[in-house]
């Protein structure tokens, strides 16, 4: 059994207090009431200590009983609903802790508050609901960035047993707007989709020919759909071709896609529950390295046309992403480095650490036995928390979003040039290597940069040279049809250093093709 404590956050009327004493029982744990607490130690009532010392002296208090908490182990501690809202707090109890924040609609608190609204500080106003719907605002990204646990409607019972479920599991809050989903990153996992995805209806699982045969019959499904793996089958014929089995299957808007697969099962599947009877609900489950960094956070899914990659898509967020790293011990080591090449992508834009990690370690995790499944858990987790930030502050790719796209003007030029002969990630690792140069070349960054890159990109065994095949003027034709262009005008993002990256659009044609044929392309 894990010894890390677990934390319950929230607002009041979640049941924090009621769900802990149960776990902790449960688990034989200790079980701590953090107000309950400091009642003890000052014998006055939390309202007392507010109208008598005021709300400083309380928060001080919790402060206090948060360091000496942070020791502690096998302990279930319910807080405050303002206590891990402060970021020193927060910071000592995750050290060695795991923290769920529970939540309900405003009704439901009031219900469940009934007489005792008049004994809580900040509801001692003449109207406790309106209030009840400030302070939610008002908390609502402290709150988001804890794994969530819904508990409308629920027993206690119920709530307790999801919260089992996602114990010892690296989890990442994804907020969205009018939404969130937890990515759920651990092993073995496949056979708990249901309770992680927590899915109760219908479900369909979504795969490819690869990945079925080796994954599909541990998920219970109502419905198995394979498609033909590979990006040239990324089309709106086998969307089609999917529709129809699933209206074959009865499946309803109560159902759930499940996307196990790649990124282009992942695109594809997202793209079909979005469209599906106008909507239905969807989880990841990425069995590529590529996939769970990248292409399954975030909410964009597509297919593919002849004139480019992508060009039909639509915004649909999963209910959660579930990263079993299992999986990973199946895939090809060329699948490996693809996916090495994002991870290092994630690092260039905004983690030094995560580039660094994969710089020292690149033989480890190129490993094709024996790879830690530790490692290959902290590099996933890195990657997700960058792209994790940028599309929480972007989520419609209107601004910020767009670095995410670091390499990718490059690398799905020569793609398309290549007809898709080059994987995405070898594509992107190509990339990187010309953004890096065209970035010095403009004098933004560092020549030394450039070579950098590229070693470590070699050292996972991707390509860092563009085939001499391909012509540049053709792969700089391919790029006008990037769906990412703006106004009209090619956007790069370039590079000051590692972990610091822009987005121009004044880098004309002639720095482009010098690029490319300084990169291998004739």
């Amino acid at each position: 059994m894990n010894e890390e404590n677990i934390i319950l956050t929230g607002f009041m009327g979640t049941g924090k207090s009621a769900v802990g004493e149960l776990l902790a029982r449960e688990l034989g744990y200790r079980f701590i009431d953090t107000d309950q607490l400091i009642e003890e130690r000052t014998g006055q009532k939390v309202a007392e200590i507010f109208s008598i010392e005021g709300e400083a002296v309380f928060r001080a208090w919790e402060n206090e009983i948060a360091r000496e908490l942070a020791s502690t182990q096998r302990t279930v501690i319910a807080t405050g609903g303002r206590l891990m809202l402060d970021p020193e707090n927060a910071r000592l109890l995750e050290e060695n802790g795991q923290v769920f924040c529970l939540s309900a609609n405003p009704d439901e608190i009031v219900k469940r508050l009934g007489s005792e609204k008049g004994k809580r500080p900040l509801l001692a106003v003449p109207d406790p609901r309106q209030r009840i719907r400030e302070l939610l605002a008002e908390r609502a990204k402290g709150y988001a960035q804890f794994s969530q646990i819904n508990t409308d409607g629920k027993s206690i019972e119920e709530i307790t047993k999801e919260i089992q479920n996602l114990m010892g599991k690296e989890i990442i809050g994804v907020t969205y707007p009018n939404g969130h989903y937890d990515v759920v990153i651990g092993s073995d996992l496949l056979p708990e989709i249901r309770e992680l995805g927590r899915i109760k209806g219908p479900l369909a699982v979504i795969t490819d020919s690869n990945v079925g045969p080796l994954y599909a019959d541990a998920i219970s499904s109502s419905v198995i759909v394979t498609i033909p793996a590979g990006e040239p089958h990324k089309t709106l014929e086998t969307v089609n071709q999917i529709y129809s089995r699933l209206l074959s299957t009865g499946l309803d808007r109560q159902g759930t896609i499940v996307a196990l697969g790649g990124g282009v099962v992942g695109d594809m599947a997202g793209f079909v529950a979005a469209t599906y009877m106008r909507g239905i609900a969807f989880v990841q489950v990425p069995t590529t390295l590529l996939a769970m960094v990248d292409a399954s956070v975030g909410g964009k899914t597509g297919v593919d046309l002849p004139e480019g990659k992508n060009l039909v898509g639509a915004f649909k967020q999963p209910e959660a992403v579930i990263i079993d790293l299992n999986t990973l011990s199946t895939l090809p080591i060329v699948e490996r480095s693809a996916g090495m090449a994002e991870v290092i992508k994630s690092g260039l834009i905004s983690d030094p650490q995560l580039f660094e990690l994969v710089e020292n370690g690149a033989d480890q995790f190129m490993a094709q036995t024996g790879t830690d499944l530790a490692q290959l858990a902290d590099i996933v987790y890195g990657s997700v928390e960058v792209k994790r930030k940028i599309v929480e502050e972007d989520p419609f790719e209107n601004g910020r979003r767009a670095v995410l796209n670091l390499g990718h003007t490059f690398g799905h030029a020569v793609e398309r040039v290549s007809n898709f002969s080059i994987r995405h990630g070898e594509g992107v690792a190509m990339g990187l290597v010309a953004a890096a140069h065209l970035s010095a070349a403009l004098g933004y960054c560092s020549p030394d940069l450039e070579p950098r890159i590229a070693d470590v990109l070699n050292r996972v065994a991707l390509p860092t040279r563009i085939p001499s095949q391909f012509k540049a003027e053709k792969i700089y034709a391919a790029m006008a049809s990037d769906k990412k262009k703006s106004a009209g005008r090619l956007r790069f993002i370039l590079l000051r250093e590692i972990g610091v990256v822009f987005i121009s659009d004044q880098v004309n044609q002639s720095q482009v093709l010098e690029t490319l044929q300084h990169c291998g392309a004739s």
